[in-house]
């Protein structure tokens, strides 16, 4: 079997481990997963971005903005070159294979979150018809956790990649509360999925999209921090 990412036949040992120990499949090599940086050390407990301070700047900002919100946000990986060149196959170019790559992380890292509903962030009809999957499902799927796909994004609109920082917080709200939801998730403790935080707006437009719902908690959770 070859790693996903640069094709080399993984270890003996690796495979071995798998048929005597039932341990999940290894789809990439060490030397792959030693080029992504995991986050560690300080960081800001809002966003997981690299801070002295319990919080950082930018989520300050947002807690005047949202003074009731948890401000609790778990992201595994920087987004340097490694990560970059990861997502743009994965998510840009359609490498649905590339799901897998990080099931353990994503598995271990959801346990703290157990008796919790999570709900993935969604794309639009049209952006789903031309990727032709969700790339935050297909994570979770890889991973073997369940969620609750409640939210529906009912604005097409330019790609976040393609906008600077400005232009995402100025963005007005996309999601919708799908029907019969609400019975689901009032009064419960919720975790927001998404691929990447990069400014944070995306996943506050979701939680802002919940709030009908009345959930008892609402914190949040992605592979990547840009």
């Amino acid at each position: 079997m070859k790693c996903l990412l640069c094709k080399e036949e993984l270890s003996e040992e690796m495979m071995i481990s798998e048929l005597l120990f039932g341990k999940k499949k290894h789809w990439v090599c060490e030397m792959c997963l030693e080029q992504f940086e995991k986050i560690e050390g300080e960081i800001c407990l809002g966003c997981s971005k690299k801070s002295q301070e319990n919080y950082c700047q930018d989520c300050l900002e947002w807690k005047k903005i949202y003074p009731k919100y948890d401000f609790s946000h778990k992201a595994l990986f920087h987004y340097n070159e490694a990560m970059q060149n990861y997502i743009e196959r994965y998510k840009f170019f359609g490498d649905y294979r590339l799901r897998f790559i990080f099931q353990k992380e994503i598995l271990q890292n959801l346990k703290v979150y157990k008796g919790k509903i999570l709900i993935p962030i969604p794309l639009s009809n049209n952006r789903m018809e031309e990727r032709r999957f969700n790339q935050v499902e297909g994570l979770l799927d890889a991973a073997g956790v369940n969620y609750f796909p409640c939210l529906e994004k009912k604005i097409d609109e330019e790609k976040q990649s393609s906008k600077n920082r400005k232009q995402r917080i100025s963005t007005n709200n996309p999601f919708l509360l799908k029907e019969n939801a609400k019975r689901v998730i009032e009064n419960q403790e919720i975790v927001l999925v998404d691929d990447i935080y990069t400014t944070g707006r995306t996943l506050f437009h979701a939680y802002e999209s919940l709030l009908s719902a009345n959930p008892k908690s609402v914190e949040s959770f992605s592979l990547v921090r840009a």
